[in-house]
């Protein structure tokens, strides 16, 4: 919907001028980044970019906690990977990451191909 680029630019200007200037809106993931794009609006001065990383090993453990340490390594560090119920969660929130990531992502940096519908 890169309609809403357009409607959440006039939403930020009429909180500005009701003196409102930071932390309205929260846009998530690569698909906020692809409607900036696709709607010619770049919203500069308006917002700004905090880039999350996964968990880190420091994040997830304590000085002997090796269980933690032998699952950060297998599962990853992203949220729903490493904090999953049990393995096959995990697994499946894996592979439907890679499918993702080569099927929609990859492809949009090739020039003149788009995401496999």
């Amino acid at each position: 919907m890169p309609q809403l680029i357009f409607a959440l630019r006039g939403f930020i200007d009429r909180a500005r001028r009701k003196g409102r200037h930071a932390g309205l809106y929260l846009l998530l993931g690569s698909a906020a980044l692809g409607m900036l794009k696709q709607s010619g609006e770049t919203l500069a001065g308006r917002l700004s970019y905090l880039g999350l990383s996964p968990f880190d090993i420091l994040e997830v453990t304590g000085p002997t906690d090796d269980p933690a340490t032998d699952k950060l390594s297998l599962r990853g560090g992203f949220p729903e990977s490493f904090l999953a119920a049990d393995e096959a969660l995990s697994l499946r929130w894996r592979l439907d990451f890679i499918r993702t990531y080569l099927e929609r992502d990859i492809p949009q940096f090739i020039p003149g191909r788009k995401g496999i519908p």
